[in-house]
């Protein structure tokens, strides 16, 4: 095994640690030392690759994001087509039950940690806002489309704090379907009072 692979296992046993502690014992409740023990290594070796705790818990965040290459929106589809997969896509992701997990934890201990909060803001949907900003500026003014993407996440959203206040894990494949259609058509059409 080469070094950078050797370097990479490592990191990824001290987040995978980091995780299993931040989501048991919460943000505030989790200790480099403790880390160190979880992941098999020594405190040093933590520091080495995560100087702080702050630093660990950003590359935790990251980990959430790793693998969201798997979408990208398709040349030739229509503008309601896209959004749907899209929606489908990002509201299955966001459903799982360590997203979850995680939203929750940061929920409970950002009143307390203006840091952590801000770590949320920065890191929570970047990859996802991102992408659908830039698919959306094909249709709308960059401004615009930012506003509208942030709009479409937040109706797709919608259901997670109900789910996380009757502390269910989630949604079903049906349910997310049945949810993004909704959200679309309300997107695209508004109310259909007419």
């Amino acid at each position: 095994m080469k070094a950078a692979e050797k370097i990479r296992l490592k990191q990824k046993t001290i987040v995978e640690a980091a995780e299993r502690l931040f989501l048991a014992n919460g943000y505030s409740g989790t200790t480099m030392d403790a880390v160190a023990l979880e992941a098999g290594v020594t405190k040093q070796t933590v520091y080495r690759y995560f100087p702080s705790k702050v630093s660990l818990f950003t590359a935790l965040l990251g980990r959430f994001d790793e693998d969201e290459t798997e979408f990208f929106f398709a040349e030739g589809g229509t503008l309601s087509q896209e959004l749907q997969r899209y929606g489908v896509a990002f509201l299955s992701r966001h459903m799982q039950p360590r997203h979850m997990a995680l939203f929750r934890l940061m929920l409970s201990e950002s009143r307390d940690s203006s840091e952590l909060g801000d770590l949320f803001r920065s890191h929570a949907q970047p990859y996802w806002l991102g992408k659908l900003t830039l698919f959306l500026s094909q249709y709308l003014p960059e401004q615009d489309a930012k506003a509208y993407a942030h709009m479409y996440n937040a109706m797709l959203l919608s259901e997670r704090t109900p789910l996380l206040m009757r502390r269910e894990e989630g949604m079903s494949a049906e349910q997310i379907r049945s949810h993004v259609d909704f959200s679309l058509l309300l997107f695209l059409h508004g109310l259909p009072l007419e």
